[in-house]
């Protein structure tokens, strides 16, 4: 599973999540495996661009600009996706940070003042089979 982790993630055991049952001796189900490291796609809302106020990025890449920020949220909103909880919303918000100040001379396009990152569970097709 270390594999399929998401590499960003501070090995911190503090930060760490196991599969319920998890010892060294018990290897996890494929569906308490899910549970514990959930798939998941994420989107964000920025701020400070000139074809719109606000704009969200959604999954493959998709940008939406809009003028106010009800009209994004609500946009992001009706497609299923949830605000992250505070602490996963700043350890994302820190990361992505991180990234666009690691670029070397700067962005190549303006990526904005982040205000919100958004998340939607993506189920699987073996959950609702029952």
């Amino acid at each position: 599973m270390e594999s399929q982790a998401l590499a960003l993630i501070d090995n911190n055991a503090k930060h760490q999540r196991n599969p319920p049952g998890a010892s060294p001796d018990f290897v996890p189900s494929s569906a308490q495996l899910r549970r514990a490291f959930p798939v998941m796609n994420i989107a964000t809302i920025s701020s400070g661009f000139e074809k719109g106020d606000f704009l969200v990025r959604e999954e493959k890449g998709q940008r939406v600009y809009f003028d106010f920020f009800e009209e994004a949220f609500n946009y992001i909103a009706y497609k299923g996706y949830i605000r992250m909880t505070g602490e996963d919303e700043k350890e994302w918000m820190d990361t992505m940070n991180n990234v666009h100040a690691s670029v070397k001379g700067g962005m190549k396009y303006n990526t904005g003042k982040l205000l919100m990152v958004l998340y939607k569970p993506l189920a699987d097709d073996g959950e609702y089979s029952n």
